[in-house]
C-alpha cells in the first residue's frame, strides 16, 4: 500500500488518477460540479471503463449544468441521493475507487468552489482490499436508495437510532445530530404511533439538548427489552474510521516532511553561517555599547542589540548540538517511505485506546529518528512493528455508539492535522526555503555577503 496527501492542484491530481482507470470507477461525492472531471468521466466510459457516480440530491448539483444524462447515454450510471427536502440527509461520502485497487478520499468536494478553497485528498493506491470495502460501502448505498432489500421502519431500529442520536448529542456534534434526525424522521415516516420519539425530535430542534437526551434515555430503557437490533452502520463507520486512519498517518508524515524541511535548512544555516552571524551580532551590540555609554538616547537600540544577540547565539548553540546524519539521495528516498510505512502502524491516534500510551512513546522515538535521518533506527523500529505489536481502532471497535465517537474525534484529529499543515506552508520560513531553487548556491553567496559585512565591522573595531 501507498499512501500521500496532497494540498495543492488537487483536481489536477483527481484526473490524473482517473486517466489511469482501465476497468472501473465508483464515484460518492456530496457535490459534483466540476465540469473537467465530468468530461473525464465520460471520455472513460466512451473507453469502455465502467464509471458509478453518486452525488447529494440538492438544488447546487441539480443547477451544476453538468449534463448527467450524457454519462448515462454513454453506458454509465448516475443517482443522486436524497429526496429534495431540507430535511433529507447530507450525503458526507467523498471517495472515488478506480480499478477496484485505488482509493482516493479526503476533504474535497470535486465541485469548481472546491478548487478555490483549503482542501486535502489522500490517494491510497494498491490497496485491493480497501478498495473492495469502499465499492461494498458504494453498493449498499445505491441499494438503500435504490430501495433493493430494504425493510419498513420497526421498533428496534427506532430504538438503534435513538441511541446514536443520544451519543452525537452528548458530543454536540452538528452534522452528525442532522444526519441521526434525518434518518430517524425516515424512519418514523409522519406517523404519530410513538408520541415521545416525536416529542424528542421537537426538543433536540429546540436546542433544548439536556431534555432530550433526558428523553431518549426514559423512551429506550422502557422499550430496549423488546427491541433486540444490530446497527446496519457498523460496517459503514468501521470503514469510514479506518479511511480516517489512514488519513492521519499520510497527514501526519506530510506534516513530519515539511517540518524536516525547515529543520535541515536551519541546522546547515546553523553550520554553514552561525558563527558568522554570531560574530556579526556581537560586534554590533558592542559597538552599540560604547555608543550608549557616550549618548543615552543609544541605550534602547544597545539593548535591543543585546537581545538580539543572546536569543541568536542560544539557538546557534543548540541547533549545532543537534544530530543529522548526512544520507545519499536513495537512503533518503528510503527513509521517507519507511516512516509512512511506521505511521499506518504506530500513530497514537490510530491505534486501539489499550495502546495507545506505548504508541506515543513509539511514535516520539520514530519521528526523532527520521528528523534526524536515523536510517537504521527507523528501520529497526519498522521491523519491531511488522510483528503485529499495535491493532487499530477500526480493527477493535464494535460497538456503534463506540465507533461513532472514534470517528468525530479523528475527523477533529484530521481538520487540525490540514490546518498546521497549511499553516506551515503559508509560513513565510517554509515559503522562502522552498524558493530557494539551490541550496549550495544560496549558502555560499549568503556566507560570502556576511563575510563582507564582518570585515567591514571588524575594521571599524580595531
Amino acid at each position: 500500500m501507498q499512501t500521500q496527501a496532497y494540498f495543492d492542484d488537487i483536481q489536477l491530481q483527481i484526473l490524473y488518477e482517473l486517466r489511469k482507470a482501465t476497468t472501473s470507477i465508483h464515484i460518492a461525492v456530496a457535490w459534483f460540479t466540476d465540469p473537467e472531471i465530468f468530461e473525464q468521466l465520460c471520455q472513460k466510459a466512451a473507453s469502455g471503463v465502467r464509471v458509478e457516480l453518486m452525488v447529494f440530491n440538492d438544488s447546487i448539483n441539480r443547477n451544476s449544468n453538468i449534463e448527467h444524462e450524457r454519462l448515462r447515454d454513454l453506458g454509465g450510471v448516475f443517482m443522486m441521493v436524497g429526496d429534495k427536502k431540507k430535511s433529507s440527509a447530507i450525503m458526507h461520502n467523498k471517495f472515488c475507487v478506480i480499478d477496484c485497487s485505488t482509493v482516493i478520499t479526503g476533504s474535497y468536494n470535486w465541485s469548481r468552489q472546491a478548487q478555490q478553497n483549503s482542501e486535502n485528498i489522500t490517494v491510497i493506491s494498491e490497496h485491493p482490499e480497501l478498495a473492495r470495502q469502499f465499492i461494498q460501502e458504494f453498493e449498499s448505498i445505491f441499494e438503500r436508495q435504490s430501495g433493493k432489500g430494504v425493510t419498513g421502519a420497526d421498533l428496534s431500529k427506532i430504538v438503534a437510532r435513538l441511541e446514536a442520536l443520544r451519543h452525537v448529542v452528548s458530543l454536540d456534534d452538528e452534522d452528525d445530530i442532522e444526519l441521526q434526525l434525518a434518518k430517524l424522521m425516515k424512519l418514523l415516516a409522519g406517523s404519530d404511533e410513538y408520541v415521545e420519539v416525536n416529542t424528542i425530535i421537537d426538543l433536540i430542534k429546540g436546542e433544548q439538548l439536556d431534555e432530550a437526551i433526558t428523553a431518549i434515555e426514559t423512551f429506550v430503557r422502557s422499550r430496549k427489552q423488546i427491541a433486540v437490533y444490530v446497527d446496519p452502520e457498523i460496517p459503514e463507520l468501521s470503514l469510514e474510521l479506518k479511511s480516517l486512519e489512514i488519513q492521519i498517518s499520510a497527514l501526519e508524515a506530510e506534516k513530519s516532511e515539511l517540518e524536516k524541511l525547515l529543520h535541515t535548512f536551519n541546522y546547515r544555516h546553523a553550520i554553514e553561517v552561525g558563527e558568522l552571524i554570531r560574530r556579526i551580532l556581537l560586534l554590533r551590540r558592542d559597538a552599540l555599547k560604547a555608543e550608549a555609554e557616550q549618548d543615552e538616547s543609544k541605550k534602547d537600540e544597545f539593548q535591543e542589540a543585546q537581545q538580539d544577540y543572546e536569543e541568536y547565539n542560544q539557538d546557534f548553540q543548540e541547533t549545532s548540538k543537534r544530530e543529522l546524519f548526512k544520507v545519499t539521495e536513495a537512503e533518503q528516498q528510503e527513509l521517507k517511505a519507511t516512516f509512512r510505512a511506521c505511521s499506518k502502524m504506530c500513530h497514537p491516534d490510530v491505534v486501539a485506546s489499550e495502546y495507545k500510551v506505548e504508541a506515543t512513546k513509539l511514535f516520539a522515538r520514530l519521528s526523532e529518528a527520521n528528523e534526524k535521518n536515523d536510517v537504521a533506527a527507523v528501520k529497526a523500529i519498522y521491523e519491531q512493528l511488522q510483528k503485529g505489536i499495535f491493532a487499530p481502532m477500526s480493527a477493535t471497535a464494535s460497538d456503534a455508539q463506540k465507533l461513532h465517537k472514534q470517528v468525530v474525534r479523528i475527523r477533529g484529529k484530521v481538520k487540525d492535522l490540514a490546518v498546521a499543515i497549511s499553516a506551515i506552508r503559508m509560513a513565510d520560513a517554509y515559503r522562502k526555503v522552498v524558493a530557494i531553487e539551490d541550496w549550495d548556491d544560496y549558502f555560499a553567496k549568503l556566507k560570502q555577503q556576511l563575510q563582507a559585512e564582518l570585515d567591514i565591522l571588524e575594521a571599524g573595531a580595531i
